[in-house]
């Protein structure tokens, strides 16, 4: 994927996004004195890009009926790290992963909608699947404060 260069249109374009995703592009190019057609090919290229998404995001401080767990993991990755975090960020209730420094070699935020049984099951089921696991740690999110994100693929019926 490409590195973008931003300018401030750009940034400021995604700063209004993030405000209200719903945000019309009139009300976006009278905001920041451009035309409408200049804000539609700067979110095409930026969503081309991979640098912006529009999405829905749920509070999940308000959805009760989720579980949100960090888990560190241990990878026997023998140089092929990048690989292990592609098929772990492919499982279904992975929201996302991160090669790390410290005491784990990867972080993923799991969330679940099962509780400690969805857990387990991503822990001991699930997890497995990618190969080379030697060792992991799972740290439950009791509450957390300004967390809007996606909600992972497995959670497609929730």
């Amino acid at each position: 994927m490409p590195i973008l260069n931003l300018d401030n249109l750009d940034k400021n374009l995604i700063r209004l996004l993030k405000q209200d995703g719903r945000v019309s592009t009139a009300n976006i190019a009278k905001k920041l004195e451009v035309t409408t057609p200049t804000v539609r090919s700067r979110m095409r290229a930026l969503i081309e890009a991979g640098m912006l998404r529009v999405a829905g995001l749920v509070n999940l401080s308000t959805a009760s009926e989720l579980t949100t767990a960090l888990i560190g993991i241990n990878i026997e990755s023998r140089g092929q790290l990048n690989i292990q975090l592609e098929k772990l960020t492919s499982l279904k209730n992975v929201h996302w992963a991160a090669v790390v420094t410290g005491r784990f070699d990867v972080i993923a935020e799991v969330i679940v909608k099962d509780g400690t049984e969805g857990l387990y099951r991503f822990s001991s089921v699930d997890l497995p699947t990618i190969g080379r696991v030697t060792h992991c740690e799972t740290f439950v999110v009791m509450r957390s404060s300004r967390k809007w994100m996606l909600t992972p693929d497995g959670l497609k019926e929730w």
